[in-house]
């Protein structure tokens, strides 16, 4: 603005001057000139500095900005770090809620909370969504095929059984017999399979037990088990090796008086003589479960051997018997007393408990957390507790109380062990009729079963624990879908 005063001012002065004829004064014209050639020069260097002013400020601020966003990104990563902490808390914190909450079902106290084992020799499989829906789909079909082909499975994992239990305890420093706990024992034919599979020379096997089993019933001039198990199991193949003889416990629990003394009729006839060493078959009239007491069972169980109607009755029913039960772990405290807070290895826990099952696994927590049961198996039966009449168990809408398939696998994932739904191959028959292949187990496991298969009857489930990688592995590789 002065600037430009200036020079209307010096307009002014050089047009008076004009008029004038030169009488205005030549110095004061030069004076202002040079004023106004001066403010000029000090406006350029004031613009000048503004510029410089006005880049710094923006350097400044970049700098700034660049501080700012490398803190922000560190915030980021610490809050991302924060997270995934607490994605870790929250899954142990359901894996103990999931242990709790089948002991508060079970009405077993004392439980011990389930974390994943750190010493696992075979890794967790985890199923890709495809493998999922792949074996969901071929396990669907396999039901519409043969409705019972998990009821009568093939069992296919039995065969050199003996080889993987010796393996998976070969680095032990203690020596001790295959053990096998036979919970639900029935007419026998499990605990006769696993003789013959571990000590085949001790001629205990299930062609031999339905003999000794039809002699017993022509003595008593009556007639059960015509068909040798209600799966056929009399007609199993046997071990082809016929002399190998080692010491084997298989303990058989049998709540039924009636059944059991058929069993130990049956055991005069074929082990009559148990040395120290070898094969040993003991009979038990009790049940397991997961506290320790009595329960009542059906009047019909006192007389008759493999009476449907022998089944679990409610406390108070008329003309009912009590049967003694206790849990596992107590089993094994007082059979197999030790100084040691370990119990012994249990290389087969076997459970068909009239849908008692969870239960009965319950009464197992200490071998199981232990991982002191190299595999376990039970059966599955949602039916049993929808039945018209007589309903009882677990499993199944009308449980009582109710337990899942998916709750009890999922436990028992938490604590090391990898289920399986058993089945049964198609056979030629199936084959020519153009039944598909089909895999010897389907996973339940690590996301490989995402529901509860759809079972009309019962099936039957096998696990493996993790920390005995040989086992564990065998049963993965029997899984075929999973692991394409």
């Amino acid at each position: 603005l002065v600037y430009f005063l200036l020079r209307i001012n010096l307009q002014l002065i050089q047009r008076l001057d004009t008029n004038s004829g030169g009488g205005v004064n030549q110095n004061n014209v030069a004076t202002i000139r040079a004023k106004a050639a001066n403010i000029n020069n000090n406006n350029q260097l004031r613009a000048n500095s503004i510029e410089t002013i006005g880049n710094n400020i923006k350097e400044v601020e970049e700098q700034a900005l660049q501080n700012r966003l490398v803190t922000l990104r560190e915030e980021v990563t610490t809050m991302q770090k924060k997270v995934d902490d607490m994605k870790q808390r929250m899954e142990h914190v359901k894996s103990i809620q999931r242990s709790s909450s089948a002991s508060a079902i079970l009405g077993v106290g004392g439980v011990r909370s389930s974390t994943k084992q750190t010493n696992k020799q075979l890794n967790r499989h985890i199923c890709t969504k495809d493998q999922e829906t792949l074996q969901s789909n071929r396990l669907q079909k396999r039901f519409s095929e043969w409705w019972s082909h998990s009821a009568c499975p093939d069992q296919v994992w039995m065969d050199h059984i003996d080889t993987l239990f010796a393996d998976a305890t070969s680095t032990s420093t203690t020596q001790q017999p295959y053990l096998v706990l036979d919970i639900g024992c029935n007419k026998g034919y499990t605990s006769a399979d696993f003789l013959d599979a571990l000590s085949p020379g001790t001629n205990m096997n299930p062609h031999t037990l339905v003999t000794a089993i039809r002699a017993i019933a022509k003595e008593d001039n009556t007639k059960f088990d015509r068909d040798g198990g209600v799966c056929n199991d009399s007609k199993k193949a046997l071990n082809r090796d016929r002399s190998t003889v080692r010491d084997v416990e298989v303990h058989c629990f049998e709540p039924s008086p009636a059944t059991y003394e058929m069993l130990k009729r049956a055991h005069t006839k074929l082990m009559p003589k148990e040395e120290d060493g070898g094969a040993k078959w003991f009979i038990h009239n009790k049940g397991l479960h997961g506290t320790n007491g009595e329960m009542s069972w059906h009047s019909a169980c006192a007389h008759a051997v493999g009476d449907e109607l022998c089944t679990i009755v409610d406390e108070g029913t008329s003309d009912a018997i009590t049967v003694p039960v206790v849990t596992v772990d107590t089993f094994l405290e007082e059979t197999y007393p030790s100084s040691s807070s370990e119990l012994p290895l249990v290389h087969m826990l076997k459970i068909d408990a009239e849908g008692l099952d969870p239960a009965v696994l319950q009464g197992s927590m200490n071998v199981l957390t232990q991982n002191r049961a190299i595999m376990v198996m039970f059966e599955f039966n949602p039916g049993l507790s929808e039945k018209g009449d007589h309903p009882h168990g677990m499993w199944g809408r009308n449980g009582n109380p109710r337990v899942t398939l998916m709750e009890v696998t999922s436990w028992l994932d938490d604590i090391g062990y990898d289920c399986y739904l058993d089945t049964h191959l198609p056979d030629e028959n199936e084959k020519n009729k153009g039944v598909l292949e089909a895999p010897g187990l389907y996973r339940i496991t690590g996301d490989c079963m995402s529901k509860e298969p759809s079972v009309r009857g019962w099936a039957n489930v096998v696990c493996a624990s993790r920390k005995y990688g040989n086992v564990a592995e065998r049963l993965l590789e029997l899984a075929t879908i999973v692991q394409t």
